[in-house]
């Protein structure tokens, strides 16, 4: 990763400034709006291709709303893709792993939340999405996200995860689970950083 990364990421995070345009010349907002994209690019491809999260969810998030932003105050600064399309496998998802939207702040989240009531809410961590597949109790494959479609086989790695169920019982005996996986740690980054 560039360093140069961190001056752009730490410079940006005015949540007014995401509602209007850069009063910069269609020049530099060109070469402002090229340069966070490539930057992103660069995060999303150490992402895919090395599994190094270079920068928070939160932050990436944010810079990626900006960018979309920019593109509006700038057009034609960049194209309209990433560049980079997620690594997909040959592992077919029993269940599309899609993920899920991000709601915006809290009132969107309680406004989500009314009227649920079979809720299972956990803290946010950063891990590597998986789907895990039992059947008769067994594990009997793990498939990296990929493109949501398909993904690369990881049964036999995954088997080797000690905190990771091999066996389940009861109603999961047979069931497909969509989730996370990650690497505790203690003193971790995250703990006192969040991530």
């Amino acid at each position: 990763m560039r360093k140069g990364g961190w001056w752009l990421a730490l410079g940006m995070f005015s949540a007014s400034a995401l509602a209007t345009c850069p009063d910069w010349p269609p020049a530099r907002g060109r070469q402002e709006t090229s340069r966070l994209h490539q930057q992103i690019v660069a995060w999303k491809e150490a992402y895919w291709r090395q599994g190094a999260s270079g920068v928070s969810d939160d932050v990436y998030d944010q810079l990626t709303l900006r960018l979309a932003q920019w593109r509006q105050c700038f057009p034609g600064a960049t194209p309209e893709g990433d560049d980079l399309p997620p690594p997909t496998g040959d592992a077919r998802h029993p269940v599309a792993h899609t993920g899920v939207r991000k709601l915006a702040d809290e009132d969107s989240v309680a406004r989500w939340m009314k009227n649920k009531s079979d809720l299972w809410i956990q803290p946010k961590v950063d891990g590597v999405a998986v789907t895990l597949v039992y059947r008769q109790g067994r594990l009997v494959q793990a498939i990296s996200r990929g493109d949501g479609l398909r993904g690369e086989a990881w049964t036999a790695r995954a088997r080797q995860i000690p905190a990771l169920a091999k066996v389940m019982t009861g109603e999961l005996a047979d069931s497909v689970l969509l989730g996370e996986l990650f690497l505790r740690r203690d003193g971790h980054v995250q703990q006192q950083a969040g991530g």
